[in-house]
C-alpha cells in the first residue's frame, strides 16, 4: 500500500505539484477564477468568504451554524501543513482585490491512506464550475500524496452537493447522526507508472551515429 509521505519537503512538494503556479480555470458564466493553495495571508479573504456564506451553504460546509469567523477558528481553518492537510481556494481578480469565491480541501485521517474532504462555494458562484475545478486539483493532490481514498460527510437534507458527489464519482457508503448526516466516499486511483527513461541506451545509439 502506498503511504502518506512522512517528510514534509515531499508532501508539500506532491501538493504544489498538483496546483503549481495558480491556475487559470474558466467557469461556465465566461469568468476565470484562480486554483491555488490556501495561505496565511488569505485571513481576511477567508473570513469575509465565510461570512457571506447563506445560512444552508455554511450549514452545509460545518454541519453546524456560524456565523462571521472567530479569531480561533479561522486560525485553525488557514492553520494547513500541505502535508496531512491541505486547502485549495477559487479567487477572482476584483477591482478592489482579490475575493475568494470557493474552498476545498482534505485532512489526512484513519484508516491509512484515506483523507476527509471539505468543500463549499460561494453562493453567487454556485453551478459555475467552480467545485469542478477544485476537486480536480484536489483529486491531483491527493492521487500524488499518495492517498487511496477520499471520503466526506454530508447532511442528508443537502440533495445539491450529494448529487454533484455522486456525479463525480462518490458514492454513499453510510449513515449517521440518526440519518442526519450521509458518508460519501470514492477511490484515488493511482498515478500510471511513467516509463523509465534509458540514458545509457541513447548514449549508445548518439555514439554509434
Amino acid at each position: 500500500m502506498r503511504q502518506v509521505p512522512t517528510s514534509p519537503a515531499v508532501a508539500i512538494a506532491a501538493s504544489l505539484r498538483a496546483v503549481g503556479h495558480p491556475r487559470s480555470a474558466t467557469l461556465r458564466n465566461g469568468a476565470t477564477a484562480r486554483i491555488r493553495p490556501l495561505r496565511m495571508d488569505d485571513a481576511q479573504r477567508f473570513g469575509a468568504f465565510v461570512g457571506q456564506l447563506s445560512e444552508g451553504s455554511r450549514g452545509c460546509r460545518f454541519h453546524a451554524g456560524i456565523g462571521d469567523c472567530e479569531p480561533a477558528t479561522l486560525q485553525q481553518l488557514l492553520s494547513v501543513d500541505g502535508v496531512r492537510h491541505v486547502a485549495l481556494v477559487a479567487t477572482l481578480a476584483l477591482p478592489e482585490g482579490e475575493a475568494l469565491i470557493g474552498e476545498a480541501r482534505y485532512r489526512v485521517g484513519e484508516p491509512p491512506g484515506s483523507a476527509e474532504l471539505a468543500i463549499a462555494v460561494a453562493d453567487p458562484w454556485q453551478g459555475q464550475g467552480v467545485a469542478d475545478h477544485l476537486i480536480d486539483c484536489l483529486l491531483e493532490a491527493a492521487r500524488d500524496a499518495g492517498l487511496r481514498r477520499l471520503y466526506g460527510d454530508v447532511l442528508a437534507s443537502h440533495t445539491g452537493l450529494i448529487g454533484f458527489l455522486h456525479r463525480i464519482g462518490f458514492q454513499s457508503c453510510a449513515q449517521g447522526s440518526g440519518g442526519r448526516l450521509l458518508r460519501l466516499e470514492r477511490g484515488v486511483a493511482p498515478r500510471p507508472p511513467q516509463p523509465q527513461r534509458r540514458p545509457l541506451g541513447a548514449l549508445r545509439r548518439w555514439l554509434a551515429g
